[in-house]
């Protein structure tokens, strides 16, 4: 392996498959004074690794051939590379599992794209310096050994303390070093007993001058080394040293000299670089390593006494915004406050480690029952009542912790851990700011939601997703569009509706592929039936678009190959999104959304009214149609101030030239209402519930040939 020397600037592996996302983490780390490194694949990342030393490698989970997973936990197998830290940087799901396999395999952190410039400098920063004080301890720790070697094999230990001894171990002279380091003087150090330099430890067996000179002559010849000794100075203060001795025999029968050096530099070194392998350096606190090699310990402990021990896995509740509100310089100082109270809230024994992000693991090795587990968290839990003052900043934050005992929650490290990481999801499912122990019927739906999510990659190669459509109609009553909705025709239970999979779908990272399909198959039918005549060539049908959608970064290029390849017009696809689909990164979606729209196609945005920043953006988004939820639909009729927002978002959405389509429309009354105030497009269960292919092509054909007169 090729070192990086400190002349040269450390250097940063990014492995990924995309060119593109080579290139966008490129510029985003152009700041950092490194060298970068590009690897398209996973046997191309080991290569390198192979070949250089790295100080960070940023490495993407999907690739073709080896994934980023199997890759590292390839590098962890090798000694030369098993050191190197890793950091994901991946668009795929958030699910624990995922995460959890990340960590497993070795990484020191799990990040999912887009990745904020700020964020990704922040934590590689780190890392550069962290590099950079491995490469000035190994440098300290490689001048000391060139020493000792010189002195020794030149100088035959000018440099180091000499000491030489009669026969019987009785002191005759020294060096001006040996007499340095031990701060004494000749006159002093003479006639006394070699021995007695040596200080007696308590998991040593005590030196006497006969078992001295039967190590030495162990050793089978004239000169041998020791390490790893304290020598005592007159004080009765004591420092580690290396020595040698050489005989002029074996069996140091005519006496012989005895050379040493203080190895206090060299130890402090070797403290340091275990340090860093196992702490974290924000919080000082153990870090994942560390946590896992404890938890192993005190597994085996238990496992001998038959004794039981509690695993408490910590998320803080909302940290994200802290950070987005207040800068990472006060998240940084928040999780060294939020350390410091986990510190006292715990047992003696007890250990908490930073494990990544906001996310803490606690062991306590010894527990007499389960309620002890929870008395610390609720410990815990109340420390976090206390505010934190942050610089000024006075923030009060929560926790949601899940607990998993052994042998209950889990018989090894995998288990517990991901027992624990299920309860604290529990936890933060439940409403936060508490805690939750791990229960069968917890694995009951872990199981069940991973039979589901191993049922949803069949449908999705199987190509069992199918799309329904719910017309859009003008006030004329003529069919203007329709909305593709998804339907899963599972092979044994029939029919399933969106709101039995679709959360699953989309934290899995499953959305893109199930998007793509349904792109696919609503692009293609739309232009069926225009070559059919079924429908006019200005027909649309809208597609709905996930956020992960639209953080992928080859959603464009996916909407124009499926237009290329179905041969429907632009202007035919219209794709809806939320204002939650665009919150993460609001300048990311404008972005998108003016290419798409470029391209033709029309956007829509969906659930109108239901965000929180509603008007903020939207006057800056490319958009053609606004949709009102079918909330203030639905108050049409009953709720006056609900009829004013509906048309005050008519007349707002017009103003800017924008399509305004109305959702949910149940009633007559309520269409009354909106054709009256000027509505653009009515789409409803009083027109029609989503229709399959079939049918909606009969409801075309048969019922909606003919326009009705507007009636107010």
């Amino acid at each position: 392996m090729v070192l990086t020397t400190q002349a040269q600037k450390p250097m940063i592996l990014l492995v990924d498959d995309r060119p593109a996302n080579l290139f966008a983490l490129e510029q985003t780390l152009k700041p950092l004074n490194a060298t970068l490194i590009r690897a398209n694949s996973g046997e191309d990342a080991l290569s390198q690794v192979i070949q250089n030393h790295f100080a960070l490698i940023l490495m993407d989970v999907q690739m073709p051939g080896m994934d980023g997973f199997e890759a590292v936990s390839l590098m962890r197998d090798y000694e030369e590379t098993k050191n190197v830290p890793v950091i994901f940087v991946t668009a795929i799901s958030k699910e624990p599992q995922f995460v959890s396999l990340a960590y497993q395999s070795g990484a020191v952190d799990y990040l999912f794209k887009p990745i904020a410039p700020a964020v990704l400098l922040s934590k590689v920063s780190v890392f550069l310096e962290i590099e950079s004080r491995r490469i000035e301890l190994e440098e300290v720790l490689d001048q000391n050994k060139k020493m000792a070697a010189h002195n020794e094999t030149i100088l035959d230990c000018i440099s180091e303390g000499i000491i030489s001894f009669k026969q019987d171990g009785i002191i005759t002279w020294a060096n001006p070093r040996a007499l340095r380091l031990l701060e004494t003087s000749l006159d002093e150090l003479t006639n006394i007993n070699l021995i007695d330099l040596f200080r007696n430890d308590d998991d040593r067996m005590p030196l006497s001058w006969n078992l001295f000179q039967k190590l030495h002559s162990m050793k089978h010849r004239t000169h041998s080394r020791n390490a790893e000794y304290f020598f005592k100075r007159p004080d009765e203060s004591y420092f580690p040293v290396e020595f040698s001795t050489s005989g002029f025999n074996a069996t140091l029968e005519f006496g012989g000299v005895l050379s040493f050096q203080d190895i206090t530099e060299r130890k402090w070194t070797e403290t340091e670089l275990i340090r860093l392998a196992q702490e974290d350096s924000l919080t000082q606190l153990p870090n994942r390593a560390l946590f896992h090699k404890f938890l192993r310990r005190s597994l085996q402990e238990r496992l001998r006494d038959n004794g039981s021990l509690a695993l408490l896995m910590l998320d803080m509740d909302d940290f994200k915004k802290v950070n987005d509100t207040l800068g990472h310089d006060i998240g940084d100082l928040l999780l060294q406050s939020v350390s410091t109270r986990l510190q006292a809230s715990l047992r003696q024994g007890d250990l908490v480690a930073r494990l990544g992000g906001d996310e803490f693991g606690i062991i306590l090795p010894v527990i007499r029952r389960s309620d002890d587990a929870g008395h610390v968290a609720k410990k815990i839990l109340e420390s976090f009542e206390q505010e934190h003052n942050l610089n000024g900043h006075i923030l009060k934050i929560g926790a949601s912790i899940g607990i998993a005992t052994f042998p209950e929650g889990g018989q090894d490290i995998q288990e517990l851990i991901k027992s624990a990481d299920t309860a604290m999801y529990h936890a933060k499912a439940a409403g936060r700011n508490t805690f939750q122990f791990f229960s069968a019927e917890m694995q009951e739906r872990v199981q069940a939601r991973d039979k589901l999510e191993k049922e949803l990659i069949i449908a999705l190669k199987e190509k069992q997703f199918i799309c329904y459509f719910q017309p859009k109609i003008a006030p004329n009553n003529q069919l203007i569009g329709y909305e593709a909705l998804v339907r899963w025709q599972h092979p044994t239970r029939g029919l399933i509706y969106p709101g039995d999979f679709i959360e699953l779908v989309e934290e899995t990272g499953l959305v893109v592929e199930l998007g793509e399909q349904m792109l696919e198959m609503a692009c293609r039918q739309t232009k069926l039936w225009i070559d059919e005549k079924v429908i006019t060539p200005e027909t649309t049908v809208a597609v709905n678009i996930s956020v992960r959608q639209l953080n992928c970064d080859t959603f464009v290029q996916t909407i124009k190959d499926v237009l290329e390849d179905t041969k429907l017009p632009a202007k035919c696809l219209e794709l809806e999104v939320t204002e939650y689909t665009m919150m993460d990164d609001v300048e990311h979606a404008i972005k998108v959304l003016s290419e798409l729209r470029d391209l033709g196609t029309k956007i829509a945005i969906d659930d109108f009214g239901t965000g929180y920043s509603s008007l903020t953006y939207l006057s800056k988004l490319p958009l053609n149609t606004l949709k009102i939820d079918q909330y203030f639909v639905n108050a049409i009729g009953v709720d006056h101030n609900d009829e004013s927002i509906v048309v005050a978002t008519i007349n707002l959405a017009h103003s800017l030239n924008l399509m305004v389509t109305a959702e949910g429309v149940e009633t007559e009354e309520q269409r009354l209402f909106l054709i009256k105030n000027k509505v653009d497009f009515l789409q409803g269960y009083l027109f029609s519930k989503p229709k399959s292919i079939d049918d909606l092509k009969v409801w075309i054909t048969e019922e909606n040939r003919q326009p009705i007169t507007e009636t107010v």
